[in-house]
């Protein structure tokens, strides 16, 4: 988050229903852009307020005028509707970036919903506190605030609050690539649905096209390019697809071009988010949509360009003080200046946010930093310095995921349960989903927030899309090694670069390497760039001989020399320690065929 980093087009037919309409207003006349001052003076209080939710994550600065007109009228207005209006001011301020006026509004809406006895809006005001947490990049305190929401949706069976809480999980297991666990998260979030839409009351009900959009970047983290834009481009057709939405859907599907290799469709998506932005009265909005766009940018060839855009961002964050969003998108610029061959500023660059990333304990930058300049050094043939990267990068891995479960360990102190049962919920009477407190129909999670919480993906290159049994392949690979160490026989491991294929042919070639292997031998892609063969009852002399008759298979899909990494299996080696060893057995080969050609 960061960025993550929403979706369309069944929303607007579920949301009608929820929505109650007086004066004979009906829906297409309340919901539309150009809504006059007469229209809306003419509404309900609960019209206002459902426009106001509705129109926010598109025309947040809009959207704002308009809850501090109807915040002059608080006196005339019910608890139950100012309660409403602070929601809606907290959710806005997310959508506007101001993530420190959010957390002020969440925490003075959760005492008054204490003084209200509407205690059950606790786990609303505890989304909106996560995702300006997510905004600010504190992982730590999003974690604690969404874990409470959920504990308090399950305490008090509010299915739709559970959806947020579950969607933010969702975000998160993304963010530390942990798909199966994202997808899991999505799947439970939609299967609370039903139940979701069955309330009587209504708190607030997160659009399915939110959901559909986080579906779209795991899709597209896993892999999956096809389906991501496909969906995303349906996203586009729903009517709340304006202003902040569509520059974001379009900023996406620039992405998804620049992965496909179609730099001709990232440039007219581009230029479609540029004609949308150049709409949004947003400052903040603004800065993440440059940061962005420097990216698109410098993928298409238009260096100067991007650096334009980026220096554009790196102002407005340092004037903002937001270290975390300064950081990357100052990894953005020595990515540019790598690309313009200025490379002692771009090392310079690197020096200071890495710095930076490690006084602030920001682990999962430091991997993408790291992994950056590893690759850099790589390519100089200063393999010395590319294994102190690769080092490097494997320690703050460590770190991100011991930071991660001492936080779930604090929360579990702080006697903050993890959810159980969370299906049961699916199958819940609609007669005891029926609340005393008044209907407060919301949109939420901004537009900005998930496009923010996505910055730190946009910067590198998705994973390749793995089977829904993702689980399965892991727990097939620790149970290889298991066996491996308890039938005391050699197990041997191969890892291959294939960075340098091509993405469509990395299929063929996994198939022809399956093919070339045993029946026992196990061949998994393991990330974007590598491919992993395990090979039992293999000593490393073996696994060397299967290498080379292998090279042949992969050498006829790139152009440079084939490498494998080759490691063999010890004691005490989990996955993890026995494929570092590969890749580091692989760079050293690398470096030593360079040497041999000096």
């Amino acid at each position: 988050m960061k960025s993550l980093f929403c979706l369309l087009h069944i929303f607007c037919a579920t949301l009608t229903s929820y929505l109650v309409f007086s004066n004979n207003a009906s829906a297409s006349d309340l919901y539309k852009i150009d809504l006059s001052h007469t229209e809306f003076t003419a509404s309900t209080t609960s019209q206002k307020l459902d426009y106001i939710a509705w129109l926010s994550p598109q025309y947040p600065s809009r959207t704002q005028e308009l809850i501090a007109s109807l915040a002059q009228q608080s006196n005339t207005l019910s608890d139950s509707d100012n309660l409403r209006l602070m929601l809606l001011s907290c959710l806005n301020y997310n959508d506007l970036g101001q993530s420190e006026s959010a957390l002020n509004v969440a925490s003075r809406g959760i005492q008054l919903a204490a003084q209200l006895k509407l205690e059950i809006t606790r786990p609303y005001f505890l989304n909106c506190k996560a995702n300006a947490f997510e905004f600010l990049g504190d992982q730590t305190q999003l974690v604690l605030a969404n874990e409470e929401s959920i504990r308090l949706a399950q305490q008090y069976v509010q299915p739709q609050a559970l959806i947020s809480g579950l969607l933010m999980r969702s975000l998160q297991s993304n963010f530390s690539e942990n798909f199966a666990d994202a997808s899991e998260n999505l799947k439970m979030a939609l299967s609370l649905y039903p139940s979701a839409e069955q309330q009587l009351q209504t708190w607030y009900l997160i659009p399915k096209f939110y959901l559909q959009l986080v579906m779209s970047n795991l899709l597209f983290s896993s892999g999956d390019h096809t389906g991501a834009m496909s969906l995303t481009k349906e996203i586009q057709k729903d009517p709340q697809a304006n202003g902040q939405v569509a520059t974001a859907l379009n900023i996406y599907l620039a992405r998804f071009a620049i992965s496909a290799g179609d730099t001709n469709l990232a440039r007219h998506y581009l230029t479609q988010a540029k004609f949308d932005e150049a709409k949004i009265n947003n400052t903040s909005y603004n800065a993440v949509f440059n940061a962005h766009s420097a990216y698109i940018e410098l993928h298409i060839g238009n260096l100067k360009a991007a650096e334009n855009s980026i220096n554009s961002s790196i102002h407005y964050f340092s004037s903002q003080r937001d270290k975390f969003q300064l950081i990357r998108a100052q990894r953005t610029l020595a990515m540019i200046y790598f690309a313009q061959n200025r490379n002692t500023d771009a090392l310079a660059l690197m020096s200071d946010i890495i710095s930076q990333a490690t006084q602030y304990e920001q682990y999962y930058d430091l991997i993408d930093f790291n992994q950056i300049l590893s690759d850099y050094y790589q390519k100089q043939g200063d393999f010395e310095n590319a294994f102190y990267q690769q080092n490097f990068k494997y320690a703050a891995s460590q770190k991100a995921h011991a930071k991660l479960s001492n936080t779930h360990i604090a929360q579990l102190k702080a006697d903050r349960e993890s959810i159980n049962n969370i299906i049961a919920y699916s199958d819940a009477d609609a007669s005891s989903l029926t609340f005393k407190a008044q209907n407060i129909a919301l949109l939420s999670l901004g537009i900005l927030i998930l496009l923010a919480s996505f910055m730190f993906f946009v910067f590198r290159k998705p994973t390749p899309k793995m089977r829904i049994d993702q689980e399965d392949e892991q727990q097939q690979t620790e149970l290889i090694l298991h066996n491996a160490k308890q039938g005391n026989y050699p197990l041997s491991l191969l890892l291959l670069n294939i960075s340098a294929i091509r993405e469509v042919d990395v299929a063929i070639v996994q198939n022809k390497l399956q093919q070339a292997l045993r029946e026992q031998d196990y061949i998994v892609r393991k990330n974007t760039d590598e491919m992993m063969i395990l090979l039992p009852y293999t000593s490393e002399k073996g696994a060397q001989r299967v290498a080379m008759q292998l090279t042949s298979q992969v050498q006829a899909f790139q152009s440079s020399v084939v490498n494998f990494g080759v490691a063999n299996l010890q004691q005490l080696d989990s996955v993890e320690t026995l494929t570092k060893r590969a890749s580091l057995n692989l760079l050293s080969q690398i470096q030593k065929k360079n040497q041999n050609l000096v």
